[in-house]
């Protein structure tokens, strides 16, 4: 009922391979990684770029899941997109970084998503 997206830092052929080991590609429309966008989140231009290639996209409607408050949380922050933390570990954030949501299981996504 969603789509679904990977937006990653890395080197492409290394996240590939990583996806594709994990059997995890089927499940998302599209891979963004930073070595093809040519910025790393949590910079601006990685999340104008990501947003400009899917077809009407729509930030009320997006939540980016992610692990990292200092990428993925912060760029989500910085692009205007509601941010879910999944912190499985409960580690505390001491940061200025704040996510929309925090989640510590990925099953506590329904409630969110519902």
């Amino acid at each position: 009922k969603y789509k679904l997206y990977v937006i990653s830092n890395g080197v492409s052929e290394t996240q590939h391979k990583r996806m594709r080991d994990s059997d995890l590609t089927k499940y998302f429309d599209k891979v963004f990684i930073s070595d093809n966008i040519g910025h790393q989140k949590p910079s601006k231009e990685y999340f104008d770029a990501v947003m400009g290639l899917i077809p009407d996209f729509d930030k009320i409607n997006a939540l980016i899941i992610g692990d990292s408050l200092n990428a993925d949380i912060l760029g989500g922050n910085q692009a205007g997109i509601d941010t879910c933390w999944f912190n499985p570990s409960m580690k505390e954030n001491d940061t200025d970084i704040k996510p929309t949501y925090e989640i510590h299981r990925l099953n506590d996504l329904n409630e969110i998503l519902n």
